[in-house]
């Protein structure tokens, strides 16, 4: 196994505003994103094999694919989880520990619609059904605009909570907005974490910093080309220029 990917999601529910078309994607089209990865021979693994695979060198299968969904929106639990259900898809939800229950308030109206977030009863409920959680923070702050002590603050109040509340460990973390510096890196290490994940776009490998994975972000308005797009070049991007393009500039360099 020489790389795997992760995709990165968030709703999965219809857009309400032009904003959200990015962020939000529909049920049907959530699950044709689902069977596209199975039908190309993609095997879904859990964030603890991609932890194993780092801390004790278990190797992950051919062709591995992680789910996240970040900030822990409560229609994860009402159309995500059938879905992974139906399936028996791991995954794993990034949880802003002092927005459960609430609403996506960090979010500006009326460029994002109010939404519910989960509840714990909702979270105890798909951890029993296997779906794992990490930590995205408490308020989902922007961490390079804060001091070493307020991101400390950030990280072990989330990562405390969740274990309290579901009684095991929280091992996992991913940046809010992917926005992370070398010493908030630093804290997640220290704090006890043993993957984050970025929004940085690419393929993962042995060689990647288990502390900053990177991420291809799945559109809500991405059809099954664009997603085997971005899964075939490890790229958020994706048209129907972008093969030539990619494959113009590596013949360019090697002839440079």
């Amino acid at each position: 196994m020489s790389r795997f990917i992760i995709l990165m999601y968030h709703m999965i529910s219809e857009p309400q505003t032009a904003a959200e078309v990015r962020f939000a994607c529909p049920p049907k089209r959530f699950e044709k994103h689902l069977q596209l990865l199975l039908r190309k021979g993609y095997t879904p693994v859990s964030i603890n094999q991609v932890s194993n695979y780092y801390t004790q060198n278990i190797p992950l299968p051919d062709k591995a694919v992680l789910i996240t969904l970040d900030d822990g929106f409560e229609d994860n639990y009402l159309n995500a989880l059938p879905i992974f259900q139906r399936y028996q898809i791991p995954a794993v939800i990034y949880l802003a520990t002092g927005l459960i229950g609430k609403t996506n308030q960090w979010m500006s109206a009326p460029t994002f619609s109010m939404r519910k977030m989960l509840s714990w009863s909702q979270i105890k409920e798909m951890s029993d059904h296997g779906i794992e959680f990490g930590s995205h923070t408490v308020s989902h702050p922007r961490l390079n605009e804060l001091d070493d002590a307020k991101i400390d603050q950030e990280l072990t109040v989330s990562k405390q909570t969740i274990e309290e509340n579901l009684g095991n460990e929280c091992a996992h973390f991913a940046y809010p907005y992917g926005l992370l510096t070398e010493s908030a890196r630093d804290l997640v290490q220290k704090t006890g974490f043993k993957t984050a994940c970025s929004t940085r776009s690419g393929f993962n490998n042995v060689e990647r910093d288990p502390l900053i994975l990177h991420r291809i972000e799945v559109y809500g308005n991405d059809p099954a080309w664009k997603l085997s797009q971005k899964i075939n070049f490890g790229s958020n991007k994706a048209s129907l220029l972008f093969p030539f393009q990619y494959y113009a500039k590596r013949l360019i360099s090697r002839l440079g």
